[in-house]
């Protein structure tokens, strides 16, 4: 199989370089071209550093993943952390380029950045937003706020929180997940509850606020508008954690809308920003608070969730597409690609499921597409299909071996399972499928051309 580009990058870039190389050159830089005798800006700034081809080391060759000899995948899994989460957009990472052209406060950035985000996605009166190192780290600097407030001591003791007025934070026992991990690093201590009047009960002068998981509300017995009006009436704090809940688009300000305090969504999911990006919607005191306790401020808890120029921006760029695409041409895109595979391997005897979607899904919203291996005619089953596209090369196509929590420690305390416990076995053997909503133009021929090729060499039935 052919995965090699056809056009040449080397003599693409030499071009862009010779053509951008006069307007970039120093003597386009000085005063009296940048500014005119009102001191106004007269020119669009520039970055300085014409985009040049690497003709020697790491990059040279075009193919920086063959250097490093890491195999590069076309995501059908999701976007998931593990793989990289998404892809960024041209204009995003054109706004990141800019975003590099100079030194700016980023004090001073971010809090223009709140206001982009604010109005884009209509937020209540006095809510602003931030822009954040993944919703992960939203959680870490939007608690430790809620705690330290706008107290110096406070803030440089954070995980400390000893002396704290405030510390408790309620949570349904059904809403405990991996990231609430978040929440306890920062001092919290969680609170597990179970019905509306558990959640009542367990409020006290300690209790700081109601954590509510987006993703899990189906499992608890306290609703989101619940959960609002019992915080409300208690004067503590909400904070929603929506990560991987949007598309719909619509969820960027229904959240905020109910009243959650503080709503994080991630900026490296579906909204294809920087995949080490957040975004935190809440109270513009809260957002206050939550940037006191993160970079680029020091001594403080949040000074690892560092946030450069060029995320913000890129970032920006990457909500502002997100919320204005057309999600119904969307849907066709991913309709039409799904539509070259089952074209593809229907001579096999493969034929196309219906197309399983749930547009309110509370989470990771997409269509997901599958196919049915007619067992008369090839003895292949789904799951072997699936780990021979992962086992593709030179790119593989997914991977049966990601893991969405990453890597995990020794546990010399966990009990031995069996091998049968460990294979995750689909309902019905015959079917395979994937998701399409992470592959790049061209990628589906790619997938389509590999099936071909998977159930040519398949043994008859």
């Amino acid at each position: 199989m052919n995965l090699g580009s056809g056009w040449n990058r080397r003599s693409f870039l030499s071009m862009l370089a010779a053509s951008t190389g006069n307007l970039l050159s120093p003597s386009r830089l000085n005063a009296e071209g940048m500014f005119s005798k009102k001191g106004k800006q007269a020119i669009p700034p520039v970055d300085g550093h014409p985009i040049v081809p690497i003709t020697t080391g790491l990059g040279s060759t075009g193919d920086i993943y063959a250097e490093l000899g890491v195999t590069p995948l076309i995501n059908i899994n999701g976007t998931v952390t593990v793989i990289g989460g998404s892809v960024m957009r041209p204009e995003v990472m054109e706004l990141m380029r800019q975003g590099n052209q100079h030194f700016v406060l980023i004090n001073e950035l971010e809090v223009a950045a709140g206001k982009f985000i604010a109005k884009l996605c209509k937020s209540p009166e006095g809510y602003t937003g931030l822009v954040t190192a993944g919703a992960a780290a939203a959680m870490v600097v939007g608690y430790a706020g809620m705690m330290t407030e706008d107290l110096e001591p406070r803030i440089t003791s954070c995980p400390d929180v000893s002396g704290f007025p405030r510390t408790e934070v309620i949570i349904q026992k059904s809403h405990r997940y991996p990231f609430d991990h978040q929440i306890r690093q920062t001092g919290a201590k969680l609170i597990e509850v179970e019905t509306r009047e558990e959640m009542i009960a367990a409020i006290n002068p300690k209790t700081l606020a109601i954590h509510f998981t987006n993703i899990l509300s189906d499992r608890g017995k306290v609703s989101g508008p619940e959960t609002v009006a019992i915080a409300k009436a208690h004067n503590i704090y909400t904070f929603n954690d929506a990560s991987a809940d949007v598309p719909p688009k619509e969820r960027l300000w229904e959240y905020p809308a109910l009243g959650f305090d503080m709503v994080t969504f991630s900026g490296g999911k579906d909204i294809c920003g920087p995949q080490a990006s957040g975004v935190l919607i809440g109270k513009e005191e809260l957002i206050r608070w939550s940037m006191l306790n993160m970079s680029p401020q020091e001594d403080r808890i949040g000074r690892p969730c560092k946030v450069g120029k060029e995320t913000i921006f890129a970032l920006l760029k990457a909500l502002e597409l997100f919320v204005n695409q057309d999600y119904d041409g969307v849907l066709k895109m991913y309709d039409a690609r799904a539509q070259v595979i089952t074209d593809a391997i229907k001579k096999f005897g493969v034929t196309a499921l219906p197309r399983e979607f749930n547009p309110q899904a509370l989470g990771n919203v997409t269509p997901h597409y599958s196919w049915h291996i007619d067992p008369a005619k090839l003895k292949i089953t789904g799951p072997e299909v699936m780990q021979k596209l992962a086992d593709t090369r030179p790119i593989g196509i997914g991977s049966m071996g990601a893991g969405a929590s990453g890597l995990r420690g020794r546990d010399p305390n966990a009990p031995e399972k069996s091998a049968s416990e460990r294979r995750r076995r689909p309902s019905d053997p015959s079917v395979f499928g994937f998701a399409l909503w992470q592959i790049k133009d061209g990628e589906d021929k790619i997938i389509a051309d590999r099936l071909v090729q998977i159930f040519s060499e398949a043994p008859k039935a």
